[in-house]
């Protein structure tokens, strides 16, 4: 359909199942998103499933503020590294106006291929208003349609 249907799940891990098992019955991408910490790590086990039988799965990770990253903080990964591996695209996000590109890449990257698509969002970067990315040098924007 049009529209997102969210299903809320006990623990993470089945998050990324269900997405992967959507995209395995439908062929149409599966999502899922996660904490930080964790709760990212959870989805790792889901996230290979969909990467070994090449099912498009698109994963948004929470992760710890900016201003606290390299502090040993409570819960901070280095999730760009975990998701390495096992995603084709992966990208932390610094500022509001880069998240519609990297989600758009992803998604692509993950249909395109028919693999996973991960991006990380710290807590500060979702709590900021959100704001289009600026057509100035230094911004990237995203083109419209995908056809495969």
């Amino acid at each position: 359909g049009d529209s997102i249907e969210f299903i809320q799940v006990r623990h993470e891990e089945m998050a990324a199942f269900m997405a992967t098992a959507h995209a395995k019955f439908t062929g149409e991408i599966g999502v899922c998103l996660s904490t930080g910490g964790p709760g990212a790590t959870h989805l790792l086990t889901g996230l290979y499933d969909a990467k070994l039988d090449h099912a498009p799965v698109f994963a948004i990770a929470g992760q710890a503020e900016t201003t606290v990253r390299g502090a040993s903080y409570q819960q901070e990964l280095n999730l760009d590294r975990i998701f390495a591996d096992v995603a084709d695209y992966v990208q932390e996000a610094t500022a509001p106006a880069q998240v519609r590109h990297v989600v758009d890449r992803s998604i692509r990257i993950a249909v395109a291929g028919n693999g996973v698509g991960v991006i990380v969002l710290p807590k500060d970067v979702q709590d900021e208003p959100y704001e289009e990315p600026r057509v100035q040098h230094g911004f990237t924007r995203s083109g419209v349609g995908y056809s495969r």
